[in-house]
């Protein structure tokens, strides 16, 4: 897999996540066309709601996959953990911050752990806790790590984590093949490991 074809894979999974709340906006401005302004409350709540939904996948899917140049002076542990609550949480899924008080965290720190966050989410399954432990002064080490009773890693996923040749990810699993490079860039090493229940993503220094 070149870097044009990652390209196009992290492309695709963009435009994949940002179908549903786009389509519903369109949605939404067709009902209220037809019925009117007056008549349409409940539609311009939706409209309002997945517009908000467009922005903040757009917001995270920047700091995941954009480029680090965006953020030169890093970002606020606070702005982090909105970005990724908004867009990964859902009702069957928690997060769970440490995130002690401290300075920014660095791009490309921010970004591995955003990465990080996808690929755990994934592994995952239907529901769980996404735990995330960031370092209280240093940028590493960082952890994230799925909680839950179907919680597990593929053979192409763990592939993936290590940058093995084979087929490339589908793109809605591309973050598995941007964490090493992501790694790299940030001057960590990726180990993933098995618990009880568990399996825990951690970003070490090399």
């Amino acid at each position: 897999m070149n870097e044009i074809e990652l390209a196009g894979i992290v492309a695709a999974r963009i435009c994949h996540d940002l179908v549903s709340p786009i389509g519903a906006v369109v949605n939404g401005t067709d009902l209220v066309r037809e019925l009117g302004p007056a008549n349409a409350a409940d539609e311009l709540v939706m409209v309002e709601q997945s517009a908000r939904r467009a922005a903040a996948v757009l917001k995270f899917h920047r700091l995941a996959f954009g480029g680090t140049a965006d953020f030169d002076s890093g970002i606020s542990r606070a702005e982090m953990q909105r970005r990724a609550d908004e867009v990964v949480a859902s009702r069957r899924v928690r997060i769970s911050w440490t995130a002690p008080e401290g300075p920014a965290i660095p791009s490309s720190v921010a970004q591995l752990t955003c990465l990080m966050l996808l690929a755990a989410r994934v592994m995952l399954g239907m529901s769980g806790t996404l735990r995330v432990v960031l370092p209280a002064a240093d940028t590493l080490p960082v952890a994230v790590i799925a909680e839950g009773d179907n919680a597990s890693a593929s053979p192409d996923q763990r592939r993936w984590l290590v940058g093995g040749a084979g087929p490339a990810p589908e793109s809605r699993q591309v973050e598995f093949a941007l964490i090493g490079p992501a790694a790299a860039a940030a001057g960590a090493r990726v180990e993933l490991t098995r618990g009880d229940r568990q399996l825990a993503l951690r970003a070490l220094p090399r």
